[in-house]
């Protein structure tokens, strides 16, 4: 079987899920694309502020109806006569096509046919009002025969529901179409406001002013083409473009006229021809405003026209879109660039771009692309992280977010194309999370059952560190420096003598369980229990530079918890009127060089160590019984010790040793009098000098009684004294005690 089969069903899980919430994030993305649109509207957003479209100097302005001018001029709306004068300064400046980004839905104010109720009202006579209104010019009269005289656009509101001023809309030309029912997908309104019948006759050409809102209210795209009921109508820039062209008509592209579909879906309309320009869109027939700067120098206030005081040349063939940015007017936008756009200058934005040729394009393939990039990287993710880890995997993952932003980066500024990296990276994201939390699962899970099956037999540290590298188990060692730990009960073939196995299995778990947890406690591994002993060793499985330290100090700890054991079980065998033994323990410990690890066959093996410092640690615990106390340090381990309390008993040669050792013993509490370790000293320098005489005077002094623990060790160099005074050592004798016994 290939390795890659196998490991794919060993770890389906790993691959399995993952790609399963590919699938759906896949299935999602074609089936409901505007779920993640608002993330990838905000990305390109960002793309316009960073990278604007650079303004160009196409003939449009905007003749403003500002706070300025309404404090010039008065409250709006102005009468139409002011309005009729103002088309006629622009006539007079030479303006090629003026449109209206406001409505005139309601008679004047001043019109006859406003006044003639009130007169009435007033007692004047019907027949005598309507003589009088008759020699009165007619405001909106007016304003029709000034919009007639050149080509002005009339705007209207596109509405669900009515209001005032219901119209039905009539565009200076209709729409042709080429292609599958192009049309299809553009919204459609019931109903429509405007302006008056007679400026709307008067008007050359009809626009639309809606805007079309996302989900945040901010202004990215803009309708060009709409319909009222099933006919179509255009937007006021698409007229403007119209008649700034001479006139023309328009054409509506579906997919039969544009090939470049994704699939080969028809998805309706892809471009209005306007004149003799085509401008896509997308299928709802809007357009992707890339937003440049606000030029300011193509704001003129409608005061200033109406005053005169403004430059004609600015004017002359242009397209003049009035409109009001005064804020008492609520004509202000929020666009990708900024939150306070005037909605004139929205339609100045779309007119130069189209005027420019530069759009905006998200094309039909775009969704296919992201999602095939998403697809292909995340099962790249899913194969490689249960083989390379997290990190490397992680590393891949970042190398496809940055393909991805990049990518989409300079699709934007070069290309001014409309690619949506959040998309993929939130996939791509989800994908390597979910893939590396099963992994860390499927580790935890493999750790637990390391930790479940080794932690009754070995130190903490060592199940802990085999968790993390389960491939230490392996067969094979290391070379370290280790210092290594017997402890012994004394006596303990009489204490079993008198116990029942029961009894004595609990007895020797009431010692051996705190004895290990005080070892482990101070980073020592247990090796083994080998009947009534323990053997453990420090400086493995993890390094411990102070492993002589902690060793002693477990030591230490050991005889102080056995002293509260004894007490305890005296009080418990009083109370049951029981005999009382006291348990006594004799422990070696020392320090060499040794080879640890894994030994034992393919099937079952054991941490442990080997080495000639282990045999000398238990011939060190051996050597108490000889000298009467518990505890026994070795040379070496002596010499990684910053202990002042440490008391040299002798210079031992071992058994199987020729190479003598001195050892060491630490009393279990802190000996004060410094004239005992002087006294201490003298005796073993005059016993080694064979000055016996020298000797017996300070073991019969009284430096030495401030210690009783090593009245037993005084007792030992009294005989050899006596030993040797009857029968003197060798003449090369170097004050080196050979042990005959293990």
């Amino acid at each position: 079987m290939p390795r890659f089969l196998s490991l794919f069903i060993r770890n389906g899980i790993l691959y399995l899920l993952p790609l399963a919430v590919l699938a759906a994030a896949t299935a999602a993305r074609l089936a409901v694309p505007a779920v993640l649109d608002r993330l990838s509207l905000i990305c390109f957003d960002l793309y316009q502020r960073e990278a604007p479209r650079q303004p160009g100097d196409e003939p449009i302005r905007i003749v403003d109806i500002d706070d300025f001018s309404i404090n010039k001029v008065g409250q709006w709306p102005w009468p139409r006569s002011k309005v009729a004068e103002l088309i006629d300064k622009l006539r007079d400046a030479g303006a090629g096509v003026i449109a209206f980004d406001v409505l005139f839905s309601e008679p004047d104010r001043t019109s006859p046919r406003q006044l003639l109720p009130l007169l009435t009202e007033a007692g004047v006579g019907e027949q005598q009002a309507g003589g009088l209104l008759a020699t009165m010019a007619d405001p909106d009269q007016k304003l029709a025969e000034a919009m007639a005289k050149l080509p002005v656009i009339a705007g209207f509101a596109l509405v669900d529901k009515g209001g005032n001023g219901l119209i039905t809309p009539k565009p200076g030309s209709g729409f042709a179409t080429a292609g599958e029912d192009p049309l299809r997908f553009v919204q459609s309104y019931a109903e429509a406001v405007g302006d008056l019948p007679a400026l709307q006759q008067a008007a050359a050409g009809n626009g639309f002013i809606n805007q079309y809102l996302d989900w945040d209210h901010v202004v990215r795209r803009v309708p060009l083409v709409l319909r009222f009921g099933n006919t179509p109508v255009p937007s006021l820039a698409a007229e403007a473009l119209r008649l700034g062209q001479g006139g023309g008509s328009y054409v509506a592209l579906g997919a039969g006229a544009n090939t470049e579909r994704s699939f080969g879906e028809n998805t309706g309309l892809s471009a209005v021809r306007i004149g003799g320009v085509i401008v896509p869109t997308d299928d709802g027939g809007r357009v992707w405003i890339h937003y440049a700067p606000v030029r300011r120098d193509r704001f003129i206030p409608a005061a200033a026209i109406l005053s005169g005081d403004f430059d004609p040349s600015q004017i002359a063939d242009s397209i003049v879109l009035i409109g009001s940015s005064a804020t008492g007017l609520n004509d202000l936008q929020a666009t990708p660039v900024a939150s306070d756009v005037p909605g004139v200058e929205i339609h100045a934005q779309l007119i130069e771009q189209v005027l420019q040729g530069t759009y905006l394009s998200r094309p039909d393939w775009a969704m296919g692309a992201e999602t095939m990039f998403a697809v292909m990287f995340g099962i790249v993710l899913i194969l490689a992280l249960p083989r390379i880890g997290a990190l490397p995997s992680a590393g891949l993952g970042a190398i496809a977010v940055v393909t991805a932003t990049g990518s989409s980066w300079l699709a934007f500024r070069d290309l001014q194309l409309l690619l949506d990296p959040v998309y993929p990276i939130i996939v791509l994201s989800v994908v390597y999370l979910l893939a590396s939390l099963l992994g860390y699962l499927r580790t935890e899970r493999r750790q637990r059952a390391v930790r479940n099956a080794f932690s009754r037999y070995m130190s903490p540290h060592y199940v802990a560190e085999l968790a993390r590298h389960p491939e230490k188990l392996v067969l094979g060692g290391e070379t370290k420096t280790m210092t290594i730990m017997f402890c012994d009960i004394r006596g303990f073939t009489t204490i079993a003598e008198g116990l029942d196995a029961e009894t004595l299995t609990r007895y020797m778990n009431r010692f051996l369980s705190p004895m290990t947890e005080i070892i482990a406690a101070h980073k020592g591994t247990i090796d083994k229990y080998i009947g009534d002993c323990i053997m453990a060793f420090w400086n493995a499985p993890l390094d411990d530079p102070d492993h002589p330290k902690n060793a002693v100090a477990a030591a230490q700890e050991m005889r102080r918890r056995l002293i509260e054991l004894n007490q305890q079980w005296e009080e418990q065998a009083q109370d049951s009127g029981e005999v009382f033994t006291p348990l006594r323990v004799g422990i070696g410990i020392n320090t060499g060089t040794c080879v640890v690890g894994n030994f034992g066959s393919q099937q079952r093996f054991n941490y442990s160590l080997l080495g000639d410092p282990v045999n000398l640690a238990a011939r060190l615990e051996s050597l108490g019984k000889l000298y009467g106390i518990d505890l026994i340090i070795g040379e070496d381990t002596a010499a990684g010790l910053d202990e002042p309390g440490l008391i040299e008993v002798d210079l031992v040669a071992v058994k199987g040793k020729m190479q003598a050792v001195r050892i060491y013993t630490l009393p279990p509490h802190q000996i004060e009098a410094q004239r005992y370790f002087a006294q201490h000293a003298e005796l073993l320098a005059a016993y080694r000098r064979r000055d016996w005489q020298a000797a017996l005077r300070v073991l019969d002094g009284d430096g030495l009684a401030v210690e009783p623990q090593m009245r037993p060790v005084y007792d030992l160099y009294r005989r050899r004294i006596a030993h040797f005074q009857a029968e003197a050592p060798p003449g090369d004798w170097d004050g080196v005690f050979t042990a005959e016994e293990k």
